[in-house]
């Protein structure tokens, strides 16, 4: 609906906004602006602002540019569909992307310590990166107790990759901010550009996908570009000490 520079664009209210619209289908489609702007819990500004990032001049307008979107769709309720992850995984194929890579890992290269911070599921895939850095020889660890001590000898020269796909889980950017104030570099890894881990870190890597939760708070959403910066951030450090090695 919205390609990946118009997502990028959103503000954490106006990616509220989004985020319902792709949850809730058609039910949009019988709103009026003030029904969304109370079921977001969001001003009638937000939603126009919303509206004009997405390319139309009102809410009317949106409307009905998203009931074309969703006649055109096979599966318009379909949440894991292939086209979202396609696009999400789009942005990452430009020269822009690569090269933070390459200096994010240039950066944990340099580091002594390497930590993989997160919980709930999060922290499920804090335990997978520490796994995958060091199956490629940078020995890393995860810290998924988010009252683990912050020592002087953890911290010191490290870096931490924090993951939150929502940026806004309370006791990772608690924990990174004490990273941080240690000394180490923060690297957020998160679903958005505007949140507070990311204000908290040195640095971030997001993906931008819509949020998917069931029962209210179990998150559901696709970890699957979560996985891909994982493995792409690990394979260029890979890469780095191969040329390491050639040059001996």
């Amino acid at each position: 609906m919205l390609n990946v520079e118009q997502i990028k664009s959103l503000n954490e209210l106006e990616s509220l906004v989004y985020d319902f619209i792709l949850n809730n289908g058609k039910q949009v489609l019988s709103m009026k602006v003030r029904d969304l702007a109370d079921a977001v819990h969001v001003s009638t500004t937000t939603i126009l602002r919303f509206c004009k990032k997405a390319g139309c001049n009102g809410f009317s307008e949106f409307k009905i540019k998203y009931k074309l979107y969703l006649d055109e769709q096979k599966m318009p309720q379909s949440h894991d569909d292939i086209p979202l992850l396609i696009t999400a995984l789009s942005q990452f194929n430009n020269a822009e992307f690569y090269e933070k890579i390459e200096r994010l890992a240039q950066i944990i290269k340099k580091s002594d310590n390497v930590i993989m911070t997160g919980i709930g599921t999060s922290g499920i895939l804090a335990k997978y990166a520490a796994r995958y850095f060091t199956n490629i020889g940078k020995i890393s660890f995860c810290v998924d107790d988010p009252f683990y001590p912050v020592t002087r000898s953890l911290a010191e020269n490290g870096v931490v990759l924090a993951f939150s796909e929502s940026g806004e889980t309370e006791e990772t950017i608690n924990h990174a901010r004490e990273f941080r104030q240690r000394g180490c570099y923060i690297i957020a890894i998160t679903n958005r550009h505007e949140c507070p881990l990311v204000k908290v870190a040195n640095d971030s890597l997001n993906y931008y996908l819509p949020s998917r939760k069931v029962q209210g708070t179990l998150n559901i959403t696709s970890q699957v570009p979560v996985i891909f910066l994982i493995e792409t951030l690990a394979n260029k450090l890979k890469d780095l000490f191969s040329e390491e090695e050639q040059d001996k």
